[in-house]
């Protein structure tokens, strides 16, 4: 496999788990009694937040490898 195939795939499953993880998060914040607009916020954040971790561990894998 090519490392362009590698790193879309790898970008594919960074964003389906940091999507799981937004939306878990801002169904957990809304069960909780959260107002929804803060809901969504909270889940925003913790797909960034996700997102942002991700990429900077493969950035940093990335650079070890070379």
């Amino acid at each position: 496999m090519e490392k362009l195939e590698q790193r879309a795939l790898w970008m594919a499953i960074f964003l389906i788990t940091s999507m799981i993880i937004g939306i878990a998060g801002g169904v957990l914040c809304w069960l909780a009694g959260a107002h929804p607009a803060t809901a969504i916020v909270a889940g925003a954040s913790g797909f960034a937040a996700a997102i942002l971790l991700f990429l900077a561990v493969a950035h940093f894998l990335s650079r070890a490898q070379s």
